[in-house]
């Protein structure tokens, strides 16, 4: 799929603005060492979420209203945001789910959180221009739609890579599971599944660097670095 809002070359870009869409994909590319604005390198667990635009707020006649919007071949846009894999309060993760869900997370639900939960969910996006000298956009906010997050049919089919279970395949355990998060991988681009392999998950899988003490996406913890019914 097209991730039109982070892509260049040919690709149909959206416009700065309000969305309504729907998260289509979640994609674990594991961890590995990196450096963030200069500081020292640090583990960072990577994850990407996809989401599908269905319409857009547009202004007529001085009221505001939802119009469809499509690429011209009949196909959803898509856009997409890369996380650290962290609930600590000043991750970017925590606070779009916060704003996404309408409500802060309990103690208990920050114990384990199950990223997959989001899959098919609703949600209202904010794209703004991405500052460089083209026309692209990137997603600025994740808000609660009116009438709250729902869980709906997607028009991608939707798909949560976890990279613990695709480690399986090398590992000896091969199975259903570990064979779908293969066929998962072989549709991603060619820059991901390289992040992917290079992963200290699976280069410990494959006995080329020690085991990563991660948990994959099965759940999320808050980390210690510095009333509605919902469906997530």
């Amino acid at each position: 799929m097209v991730t039109v809002s982070q892509g260049g070359g040919d690709y149909e870009n959206l416009p700065v603005g309000r969305y309504k869409a729907q998260c289509y994909k979640i994609i674990d590319t594991g961890t590995r060492s990196e450096s963030f604005q200069g500081q020292p390198e640090k583990k960072r667990h990577k994850l990407f979420l996809y989401w599908e635009i269905t319409q857009q707020l547009q202004v007529e006649n001085g009221n505001e209203v939802w119009a469809d919007v499509q690429m011209s071949d009949g196909r959803p846009f898509s856009v997409s945001k890369p996380y650290t894999a962290s609930l600590n309060e000043n991750a970017t993760l925590f606070k779009d789910l916060k704003s996404w869900r309408g409500r802060s997370f309990t103690d208990e639900e920050l114990k384990g959180f199950e990223l997959g939960k989001v899959l098919r969910v609703t949600c209202e996006l904010e794209l703004i221009g991405r500052g460089d000298e083209t026309d692209r956009t990137k997603i600025e906010g994740i808000y609660k739609p009116d009438g709250g997050p729902k869980v709906v049919e997607t028009i991608n089919e939707a798909a949560e890579f976890d990279i613990e279970l695709y480690c399986q395949e090398f590992k000896g355990n091969s199975s259903a599971e570990s064979k779908k998060m293969c066929d998962i991988w072989e549709d991603l681009p060619e820059w991901m599944k390289e992040e992917i392999e290079n992963s200290f998950e699976v280069r410990a899988a494959k006995g080329s660097s020690p085991a990563s003490k991660d948990n994959g996406m099965s759940d999320f913890t808050k980390d210690e670095d510095p009333d509605e019914d919902i469906p997530f």
